[in-house]
């Protein structure tokens, strides 16, 4: 899936901005040509990649085809499918090291997993599918990015064009295009998006959109066939964090997916919780910008800040019961390699799921915080204060500024938890799931992305921590083969250290605005 343009394909062929009108465009009506309509929601969400993007969003790409060719056109006469380019054995050996870098296996009563339903899907599905495909595509791109072997990259693209292709051609059928196989098939996809990444822009956030759009498709169905729930859980934290990254509102579809979680459950209430900080944060944006002071501040947006910090707090304490995790203090002779930042305090958690959930509701509360000091600074610099003393006002600050640092270290402290710095007798002593190999799993690094990221960006942490974050995220990508990870790390550097909240919004690349992500 690709970045998507919406306009007609006159107005794109003449480089123009196309107006949308309904039936046809202005522009074509003025040259006296019948405007040709625009490509509908299925077609941009799942549309095939051409010449003209491969160019345009992947430069790399044109070079992978030529090579590609070159390989198969001097190999033997065989059929040139990707499964006979390499042999079985490296083939078993990229599917099984991608299964035990990327799946977490579930212990019962202690912490969920995370695809632990893959290898099973995979078994039954794997011939001729989108999901036989997506697997494939994702454990070469794996194998590749930790072994620096071009060949199994370009492999990789081959599978990841085949399963496209097949989601693609299956939309015609709702039963198919919303199966458990397909929406697997697109978060794998997604997956390789983040594996293979080369761009400014995060191509993965495309598949999130076509993971929300067959779930809604699938709407209540989710809740009562197949691996349904745990698609729609992973589907809506996926856009939640979407919305977030890019300060968009959630869409009409984005509402009902989240309203269908399952509330009696503390990873859907924190997804849930994701969703209405989302809400909150892309109001923020939008009424700062609309400079009308009686939208940036008034009672209502503090009561619903403590509606907001009143669920966080609930949920930590639940949190705190249903998955604990532990707080291990260090002496120098606990890390003489040397891999240790200098925090002394560090997180074991039971599982790398739950040390997810941790951190996505820290990062949920980073936002939260930093919009309410975005909305103190514009109303402070409009001479506005509502029903506030200038001695709340300052409490109210001292307040979110102390919870940002609070989480942000948090975050750090579980950083060598995620990464396999933790000595193995701290995790034996919680028969976490992912110390029975005593190898790091690439998946723990990957959920520390997004909360990493939400650090980089946050005009509140110092620029120690800043760099910190920076650090981290280069190594996450260099030493478990993340490319997004490195492309956050650079395109996220530009904050400055004593920009305000306020400030910060308008230091946004400019395509964090929907009308120009919507181009």
């Amino acid at each position: 899936m690709v970045h998507k343009t919406v306009g007609c394909v006159i107005c794109k062929k003449r480089k123009l901005k196309c107006d949308l009108s309904l039936p046809g465009c202005q522009r074509c009506q003025k040259i006296g040509k019948d405007c040709p309509g625009y490509p509908s929601e299925w077609d941009l969400a799942f549309r095939s990649e051409n010449e003209v993007i491969h160019a345009k969003a992947q430069k790399k790409r044109g070079a992978i085809d030529k090579q590609t060719e070159r390989e198969l056109s001097s190999s033997s006469s065989r059929s040139p499918s990707p499964q006979n380019i390499l042999s079985d054995d490296v083939r078993l050996h990229a599917i099984c090291l991608f299964f035990h870098d990327w799946i977490v296996e579930s212990c019962s009563g202690m912490c969920e997993g995370w695809l632990d339903y893959l290898p099973d899907l995979y078994g039954r599905h794997s011939e001729n599918s989108s999901l036989g495909n997506a697997v494939l595509a994702a454990a070469y791109a794996n194998i590749a990015q930790k072994t620096a072997r071009k060949d199994l990259e370009l492999q990789a693209t081959l599978f990841y064009r085949a399963s496209l292709r097949i989601v693609k051609n299956s939309l015609s059928s709702a039963p198919r295009a919303t199966s458990d196989i397909n929406m697997t098939a697109v978060i794998l996809l997604g997956l390789y998006e983040c594996i293979n990444n080369t761009t400014f822009f995060d191509f993965s956030f495309q598949h999130t959109k076509g993971l929300c759009m067959l779930a809604d498709l699938r709407g209540s169905l989710l809740l009562h066939e197949g691996k349904g729930p745990t698609l729609l859980q992973i589907a809506c934290c996926q856009v939640n964090r979407k919305n977030i990254q890019f300060g968009l509102h959630p869409s009409p579809a984005d509402e009902r997916l989240n309203s269908l979680l399952d509330s009696s459950s503390a990873a859907s209430r924190m997804v849930m919780s994701m969703f209405n900080i989302s809400v909150f944060w892309a109001s923020t944006l939008r009424d700062i910008r609309s400079d009308n002071p009686e939208h940036i501040w008034n009672s209502s947006i503090l009561e619903s800040f403590e509606e907001l910090e009143q669920a966080n707090r609930q949920w930590n304490e639940d949190a705190e019961i249903a998955f604990p995790y532990q707080i291990a203090h260090y002496t120098p002779a606990d890390h003489l390699d040397g891999k240790f930042t200098s925090v002394t305090e560090y997180h074991a958690y039971r599982g790398f799921w739950s040390g997810s959930l941790w951190n996505k509701h820290r990062g949920g509360i980073i936002i939260l915080n930093q919009a309410l000091l975005a909305r103190l600074d514009a109303a402070k610099s409009s001479h506005l204060r509502g029903d506030l003393e200038p001695a709340d006002m300052i409490e109210l600050r001292r307040r979110a500024t102390l919870t940002i640092q609070a989480m942000i270290r948090d975050v750090f402290a579980s950083v060598p938890f995620s990464v396999g710095d933790i000595p193995p007798y701290y995790t034996a002593s919680l028969n976490c799931a992912n110390s029975t190999t005593g190898l790091p799993k690439t998946v723990g690094p990957y959920f520390l992305v997004w909360p990493l990221t939400v650090i980089l960006r946050c005009p509140i942490a110092s620029e120690m921590q800043r760099s910190e974050a920076r650090a981290a995220l280069l190594r996450i990508g260099r030493q478990f083969g993340l490319s997004f990870a490195v492309k956050s790390a650079q395109n996220y550097s530009t904050t400055e250290e004593d920009a305000s909240p306020a400030e910060s919004m308008e230091l946004l690349p400019d395509f964090f605005n929907r009308d120009t992500f919507a181009e």
